[in-house]
């Protein structure tokens, strides 16, 4: 058995910018999150926390049918992608290390959580391992429980970034071939996914 390592999938913004609830739209005949929390769960990790925005009209009963390990609901969403953050990992069990997912990217793969968990197992004493794709940094972020308490200084919407900006010395990549996995946040985003999808099955 390897070290604990457990999934967070951050999965409580507000989808202001796309105008109705982005989490639950669909993408090859299944809601965008349900994509983030299956490949989550077909991967390494010894569990996966998804933390919610309880606000979401459908977003609870999507995610807990889901079968992930923990569903936790922030009460804070709208103070930004830092209470998620921390609301996660005060869920995780102790000493485990932190995966950090966004609930928007449904093309985020299992081979990809595997392949940051794998650099993160290969490098004794390796505090923070990031995805590459192709020379561009990303989610998945495994963040080793040595962080943690830097983790919970994070304010606002920043998530990581502040955390990832500071330690930059201490981040290895878990190098991806394959084009970056974009968020989806606007009408624009959601349409070029399906675009894509349409082209690859013409």
């Amino acid at each position: 058995m390897g070290k604990n390592i457990w999934g967070i999938i951050l999965a409580s913004g507000c989808s202001t910018r796309m105008g109705r609830p982005k989490l639950l739209l669909l993408y090859k005949g299944k809601s965008i999150i349900r994509h983030v929390i299956d490949e989550s769960m077909k991967s390494r990790l010894s569990g996966v926390v998804a933390v919610i925005n309880p606000k979401i009209a459908g977003l609870r009963n999507e995610v807990s049918s889901s079968g992930v390990s923990k569903l936790v609901l922030n009460e804070q969403a709208e103070q930004g992608m830092s209470t998620s953050l921390k609301a996660g990992l005060m869920n995780l069990p102790p000493t485990a290390a932190a995966v950090v997912l966004l609930g928007d990217q449904p093309l985020v793969t299992s081979n990809d959580i595997d392949a940051v968990i794998r650099c993160y197992e290969a490098n004794e004493g390796t505090a923070i391992v990031q995805a590459s794709y192709q020379s561009k940094s990303g989610h998945p972020v495994l963040f080793d429980c040595s962080m943690f308490p830097h983790l919970f200084h994070v304010t606002g919407d920043e998530g990581a970034r502040a955390v990832l900006k500071t330690f930059a010395n201490k981040i290895r990549f878990a190098r991806i071939d394959k084009p970056f996995p974009d968020d989806i946040d606007t009408p624009e985003d959601y349409e070029q996914l399906l675009r894509k999808e349409a082209k690859l099955n013409e």
